[in-house]
Parts: structure tokens; sequence; C-alpha cells
């Protein structure tokens, strides 16, 4: 689905039906946007989340955040597309940041494979919290 708005801040977002996956784009400031995922974060998501980054994302903000917090599932392939995601923003020369919160079932799988240490995993950044929904 593409959000129609003004030429120079289109942004396409996806979204899927109620229940297992979600992808919602926020844009609180002008450089940086967040990511926002809920749900299971598998193979057919993963592949949809590179999809939407690779069209925008990364090539139009030089900082990245994608908040992981709502995600209740995260398997080999959402590992190795926020491995992918991770390379290509610094091909891209974008600040990526992840935000986890409480959510266990990411840090520990996040832990399990060694990337809580090369992505960049940090609380919500100062201001985010008043972010509002890209409309759709």
């Amino acid at each position: 689905m593409l959000v129609v708005q003004h030429p120079a801040t289109a942004i396409p977002v996806t979204r899927a039906g109620a229940g297992a996956f979600d992808i919602k784009v926020i844009r609180p400031y002008f450089g940086a946007v967040m990511v926002r995922i809920r749900g299971a974060l598998a193979e057919e998501s993963a592949a949809q989340l590179e999809a939407v980054l690779a069209t925008w994302a990364h090539r139009k903000f030089p900082v990245l955040v994608l908040d992981l917090s709502a995600v209740d599932l995260l398997d080999a392939a959402g590992l190795d597309a926020l491995a992918d995601i991770q390379a290509r923003t610094q091909r891209e020369s974008t600040t990526l940041r992840v935000v986890t919160g409480d959510n266990r079932v990411v840090r520990r799988a996040l832990s399990d494979t060694g990337l809580d240490h090369s992505l960049n995993v940090s609380p919500l950044p100062a201001g985010w919290e008043r972010a509002t929904e890209i409309p759709v």
C-alpha cells in the first residue's frame, strides 16, 4: 500500500491482515524513521520487511530505528533479515538502532546468536514516545 502524501514525503507502508505480522512507519523528525514490527518475524514476514526497507528506508533517512518490542516470534529467517539489514545500512552509511524493550523473545534470540553484540541494541531514543504513526 502506498501512503499518498506530498511527493517528497511519500512513504510505502506494508500492512498484513490482522494478526500475524504488521509493519508501521513512524517519522517524528526529519532525517529519522522508525519501523515498528509486530507479530512473527519469520520467513515470509522477514522477506516483506527486507523488501519494504530496500525500497526506501535506508536510502532516504540517515537514521533507521527498528522497534522489535512487539515481535512475538523471531526465527532464523528473521535473524538473517536483521543481519542483512545491518550490512545494508552499513554500506549506505545509515545509523541502525534496534529497540527491543523488555521483549524476552527478541533479546534471547539476539543473545543466542551473538547479534546483540553486533547490532546497535538500545532503548527507545529520546522523544520517540511522542511519535505518531504516518496516516494510511
